[in-house]
């Protein structure tokens, strides 16, 4: 088996770098370790508004991120490693055969890692571990998240708490489950068989997990025009709106709030990641006027930025910021 260590940081990068190699190797088992700074990953079924607070990520400097694999939304930081397993299927898929391994792996380290539902890692009952699937012909990538020192306030705030209850979707869901980090739940450090005393660096971690799968580490060698062909789906894919928000499932939105006594209302639908049918009912705009201005648009926190920016822009300049922020706030 060959193992990989990537050197970036950068979800969108380490994403379209998998999935080269995923392509590309086709005739040995991968063993792929990486990290990202601090990033939002969804499935690829999954409705990002009914997920995430895109306002709440847009002032914490967290960007979104699709991965090409079905499964849930998951937080990624530096005290998270992410592994990706790449093999030759057998002619019955059998979840397993990918999972138990890792799990073994963890074993081997003096982690009491078990496996939770039927693809989670956990200690003692908490989550450690998430992982999803992607089939292609004969291959198959299993990937998932190993929470070593992840920030799991953090963690709770962006995924957990902020599930919209606005949303009617056939998005896929996803599980909220109780969590641990691994550094906190090492039970095995200092006995027989750990190769370590005390809780090391991430680094270490990482190394010592590629030895425990039996993955030779590699140096990833990649010819310019390989590191040009990564960079092309890196640019071209996974930062394009349309494989981040254009992927979404069909979906219909609606709330309402109270400003300043005046009841404020909004709906709208969107099919392929473009907004249909927006509806606002408000004694400040009209309903006609706002419904040509979304019709027809791609999804953005910045799309509504923008255009009630403009309506708000059109009332008194004292009341023009707080509506803009109430409407903003009622349309995700």
């Amino acid at each position: 088996m060959i193992g990989v260590l990537s050197d970036t940081l950068d979800p969108f990068y380490n994403l379209a770098l998998e999935e080269y190699l995923f392509r590309k190797i086709e005739d040995k088992d991968v063993f792929l370790l990486w990290r990202n700074r601090p990033s939002v990953v969804v499935g690829c079924y999954q409705n990002i508004s009914q997920e995430v607070n895109l306002l709440q990520l847009k002032q914490k400097g967290v960007p979104v991120v699709r991965r090409m694999s079905g499964g849930g939304t998951v937080y990624h930081d530096l005290g998270n490693v992410n592994y990706s397993l790449m093999k030759k299927r057998n002619k019955i898929l059998e979840y397993d055969d990918f999972l138990l391994p890792v799990i073994a792996a963890l074993q081997k380290l003096g982690i009491k890692a078990e496996k939770n539902r039927c693809s989670d890692i956990a200690i003692g009952g908490k989550k450690i571990s998430g992982s999803a699937q992607k089939v292609t012909g004969e291959r198959v990538l299993h990937h998932g998240t190993l929470l070593y020192a992840s920030d799991l306030s953090l963690l709770d705030e962006i995924t957990t708490k902020n599930k919209s209850i606005h949303i009617q979707s056939k998005a896929s869901p996803s599980a909220i489950c109780k969590v641990c980090n691994i550094s906190e739940s090492w039970e095995g450090l200092g006995k027989e068989g750990c190769p370590f005393t005390e809780v090391p660096p991430i680094e270490s971690f990482m190394e010592a997990l590629m030895a425990s799968m039996g993955a030779k580490p590699e140096a990833l060698a990649l010819t310019e025009a390989e590191k040009a062909e990564v960079e092309r789906i890196c640019r071209e894919k996974y930062h394009s709106w349309e494989w981040i928000y254009g992927k979404t499932p069909h979906f219909s939105f609606e709330k309402e709030g109270i400003f300043r006594g005046e009841k404020i209302r909004i709906s709208y639908q969107a099919r392929k990641g473009r907004i249909e049918d927006f509806t606002i009912q408000s004694p400040y705009f009209s309903e006609e006027e706002v419904r040509a201005l979304f019709q027809g648009q791609p999804f953005s926190l910045e799309l509504f930025e923008e255009k009630f920016s403009d309506l708000a822009g059109r009332l008194k300049p004292q009341d023009s910021k707080e509506v803009r922020e109430v409407l903003i706030g009622l349309a995700l």
